[in-house]
């Protein structure tokens, strides 16, 4: 029995899993990867049932875990027969200097013109027409896409993944959105302790963020934390509202994964020193039995954020 059943579906209770985190840390784990993976492989089940879908649109706001999700779904679909490719629409990306800017000078990543709309539609025109599709690549170091072009084939036995924050937005695809099955993913789960609201899902999105920008894109914690206030701006007007479009909800949250950020966060936060954006993250951080990120299981989405 999955120890965490008798859970509301929008809240853990933090103090039972810090609990469970001296007294049975390993099927604490288990059954919150369980949790998880099944909405994936329910996902999944419902495409193969229905048979006819091309493309499947995975979108979801920042950190929420969709290319990992993606590639999961991925390896799902081919323990069905299908043959799948996940393709990121950032690939899709405008040249850095066509990219919106905010009115303090940022660039708006959120915007829904930070894509080639005019090419995406293209591309999905044919794939349906024809079968197949030329596929950009952005190179995110130059900021431009590539000259050269992968060429897509579909088989009968062929879907498309496309993940990014923007995938159901009704600009895209507009000739094809009712043949194209639709996911909405986001860590959708608050952590109260004590019976007292203590971790909004909000806030572990970011502390997901806080960790990834650090191991892999080169930023501070100052960059990210600047950073995170047009990205909720912009996902309130560009994400959120197609949310309910969606065909499939799923829930991102991992219990213990507060608890590997007391570890691996934490103590950044508090070298960083305490402002008003370290602060409260302590706070709520201090309340967590710490376990390392060496406990991860293989397939766990949270190696997204902690690697």
């Amino acid at each position: 029995m999955n120890i965490l059943h008798d859970y509301k579906k929008e809240i853990f209770d933090l103090g039972k899993i810090n609990e469970l985190s001296i007294t049975n840390v390993k099927k604490l784990i288990e059954d919150s990867e369980e949790l998880y993976h099944k909405q994936v492989d329910d996902v999944a089940d419902e495409i193969v049932k229905n048979g006819e879908y091309k493309i499947i649109l995975l979108a979801g706001p920042s950190s929420s875990g969709k290319t990992t999700t993606s590639n999961l779904l991925r390896k799902n679909l081919a323990k069905h027969g299908y043959e799948s490719v996940v393709v990121s629409l950032d690939d899709f990306f405008v040249d850095r200097e066509l990219t919106p800017r905010l009115p303090n000078g940022d660039y708006d990543y959120e915007n829904i013109t930070t894509l080639d709309l005019d090419y995406l539609n293209k591309f999905a025109d044919d794939l349906f027409a024809k079968g197949k599709a030329l596929m950009p690549t952005f190179n995110f170091i130059t900021g431009r896409r590539e000259k050269e072009y992968k060429n897509l084939e579909l088989t009968n036995k062929t879907i498309v993944i496309m993940e990014g924050i923007h995938a159901l937005n009704p600009i895209l695809f507009k000739n094809h959105n009712s043949q194209m099955y639709k996911i909405y993913i986001c860590v959708n789960t608050n952590f109260e302790i004590d019976n007292q609201m203590l971790m909004p899902a909000q806030k572990v999105r970011l502390m997901r963020r806080l960790i990834r920008d650090i191991n892999n894109r080169g930023m501070s914690l100052e960059d990210t934390f600047h950073v995170w206030t047009n990205v909720l701006a912009g996902e309130d007007i560009y994400i959120k509202p197609y949310k309910n479009t969606a065909d499939y909800l799923i829930n991102s949250t991992h219990a213990y994964e507060p608890l590997m950020y007391a570890y691996k966060l934490l103590p950044l936060l508090k070298k960083e020193g305490i402002n008003n954006n370290t602060q409260p993250l302590i706070n709520m951080l201090e309340k967590c039995e710490k376990l390392s990120p060496k406990l991860l299981p293989e397939n766990s989405l949270l190696h997204e954020f902690l690697d």
